[in-house]
C-alpha cells in the first residue's frame, strides 16, 4: 500500500511539473510572438507553431498521469478535486496555446505595422497575468492568483475599444482596411487567452 501512495505522490508532482512546463511554454511563444511583431521572421512563426505541438503532447500525458493516479487507488474528496482541477487547467492551457496560433495565422507581413500596438498592449498585460500564475501555482498564493483574476479587466476594456472603434468608423462612413477587422479580430482572441488565464486561476485558488 505504502509503495502505491508513494507512487501516486510521484504521480502528482509529474501532473504539476506538466502544468508548469507548458505555462513555460506559453510564456516563450508570447515572447515569440512580441518579436515577430517587431521583426517579422519565419523562424518565430516555425517556434511557435512547434511550441504548440510540444503543448498538445504535454497535454495528452496530462491526461494519461490523471487517469492512471485515479486508478492508483481510492480518493478522498480533495485529491478527487485536485485531479479534476488539473485537468480543467490542462485543457484551459491548452486553449490558450490555440489562439496564440490564430493569431499567427491571422497576420501577415503586410500589416504587421497596423496590429502591433494593440497586441503589444494586450500581451504586456497577459505576461504579467501568466508570470503572477506561474508563481501563485509554484507558492500557494492566493493573493497572486487573485492578481491574476482581478488584471483581466485591462484585457476586457481594450477588447471593447477595438470594437468601439470599428463601431465608429462604420458610423461615420470611415474607409474600413482590412487590418482595421483583424484588429478587431485578434483583440477576441487576446480576450479568450485572459478568459481562460482567470479560469486557469479561479480553479487553482479552490484547490489551495
Amino acid at each position: 500500500m505504502l509503495i502505491r501512495q508513494n507512487y501516486y505522490v510521484e504521480k502528482r508532482e509529474k501532473i504539476l511539473d506538466l502544468i508548469l512546463d507548458v505555462l513555460d511554454n506559453l510564456t516563450n511563444m508570447i515572447d515569440r510572438l512580441t518579436k515577430n511583431l517587431q521583426h517579422y521572421s519565419k523562424d518565430h512563426i516555425k517556434f511557435i507553431l512547434d511550441s504548440e505541438k510540444d503543448i498538445n503532447e504535454k497535454e495528452s500525458k496530462i491526461e494519461e498521469h490523471i487517469m492512471e493516479a485515479v486508478s492508483l487507488q481510492q480518493l478522498n474528496v480533495e485529491e478527487i478535486k485536485w485531479m479534476f482541477g488539473m485537468n480543467r487547467i490542462n485543457r484551459e492551457l491548452e486553449r490558450i496555446g490555440d489562439q496564440i496560433t490564430n493569431i499567427i495565422t491571422i497576420s501577415n507581413y503586410d500589416d504587421i505595422e497596423d496590429i502591433q500596438p494593440i497586441i503589444n498592449t494586450f500581451l504586456q498585460y497577459e505576461q504579467k497575468m501568466i508570470h503572477w500564475l506561474i508563481d501563485g501555482i509554484q507558492k500557494n498564493d492566493s493573493d497572486l492568483l487573485q492578481k491574476v483574476i482581478e488584471h483581466d479587466e485591462h484585457i476586457n476594456k481594450l477588447n471593447k475599444g477595438t470594437y468601439k472603434n470599428l463601431v465608429e468608423s462604420i458610423n461615420e462612413k470611415d474607409t474600413i482596411t482590412e487590418s482595421s477587422i483583424k484588429i478587431v479580430i485578434i483583440s477576441r482572441f487576446l480576450e479568450r487567452m485572459g478568459d481562460h488565464l482567470v479560469n486557469i486561476a479561479r480553479t487553482y485558488l479552490k484547490l489551495i
